[in-house]
């Protein structure tokens, strides 16, 4: 099958709106996407319906068990299915099935759910109340035409939040199983499916912050940050300069005393590539740097200064992708 097809680029859609798509198929993905705005546009209308009738079955414990059969036909279809009939009629049993859903589980409102992506670019959005959202690359937004009544988002990715306060309508956004209510406030919210953690940073205001362990709601203040362990539910409450945290906005990554691990996290997500590195101890080490314009290729000769390692690209048998292999310095090759 070509790489190109519509049924391919279909399949790797849904893999990416479900959380199992790998950093090669995304780089396919990505460049179809980028390819033409009706490319994007197939892409948004997808995620769309994904999102719209994914989220409200997961809110809904009536539909829930729909869901639950929905995946469960998947999966037998993935279990009995020849590999290349199976890409064909994943997709269309895929896409039948949302549509179905939609049909029957989206309710058709007066204030309808709206759904922003983003791919490879920033986006900023004004929210019916005035409140301004800059969503980062790779996430989603999800908030209703019109506040009627309350004012609920829901974000996956991440996102800076400049809300507007009106204590007769409060604000909430949920991200992964915490939520955060807000009295009119900035702050940051980072909350990637692929990443063990979601954070949240505070630049002014207040907000409140809830998960399902916590017994009472944890109050931030200016300058504190909360990052919530998606399978412990553990939570940590710290000080941090939310400059730190806001630079993308403006096009910079800023890092201050960072592991690496964090840092590699971010580079992947900024080049789109793949970064291995396999030394628990090097991830550990703390660095200090900013990325504006430069390339891969010279914040990686900066950072190998300032941490003990040196690297080396290694190509995929795509040409426009390659994964960055992090080596000790004692195992570094001559």
């Amino acid at each position: 099958m070509k790489e190109d097809s519509s049924e391919n680029m279909d399949l790797l859609i849904v893999k990416y709106l479900d959380n199992e798509i790998d950093i090669h198929e995304k780089e396919v993905l990505d460049r179809w996407v980028s390819t033409s705005k009706e490319n994007e546009r197939h892409f948004i209308r997808m995620a769309k319906t994904w999102e719209q009738t994914i989220i409200r079955l997961q809110n809904e414990r009536s539909a829930s068990e729909h869901y639950m059969r929905f995946q469960q036909l998947l999966l037998r279809r993935k279990r009995k299915m020849h590999k290349i009939v199976y890409r064909i009629s994943a997709v269309a049993a895929v896409l039948l099935l949302l549509s179905i859903m939609h049909f029957f589980v989206v309710p058709s409102l007066d204030d309808p759910l709206l759904t922003e992506v983003t791919f490879n670019q920033k986006k900023e959005i004004v929210l019916p109340d005035g409140s301004v959202v800059w969503l980062n690359k790779n996430s989603t937004l999800e908030y209703r035409k019109k506040f009627l009544h309350d004012r609920n988002v829901h974000i996956t990715g991440e996102a800076y939040f400049d809300v507007t306060p009106d204590k007769k309508h409060p604000f909430t956004v949920k991200a992964s199983d915490i939520t955060i209510k807000v009295m009119g406030t900035e702050f940051t919210i980072t909350n990637y499916s692929d990443e063990a953690s979601a954070e949240t940073v505070l630049k002014s205001g207040c907000i409140q912050l809830t998960t399902p362990k916590t017994e009472k709601e944890i109050l931030l203040r200016p300058g504190q940050m909360v990052s919530y362990d998606k399978a412990s539910g553990n939570v940590e409450l710290k000080s941090v300069d939310p400059a730190n945290f806001t630079g993308w906005i403006n096009d910079r990554l800023v890092f201050q005393n960072t592991p690496l691990r964090h840092v590699f996290t971010q580079l992947e997500k900024w080049y789109g590539i793949a970064i291995e590195c396999t030394d628990p101890a090097l991830l550990q080490t703390p660095v200090s740097f900013t990325v504006d314009s430069e390339t891969k290729e010279e914040i990686l000769n900066t950072l190998q200064v300032i941490a003990p390692f040196a690297w080396k690209e290694q190509n995929s048998n795509n040409e426009n992708s390659s994964t960055i292999i992090i080596l000790p310095m004692k195992d570094k090759e001559p």
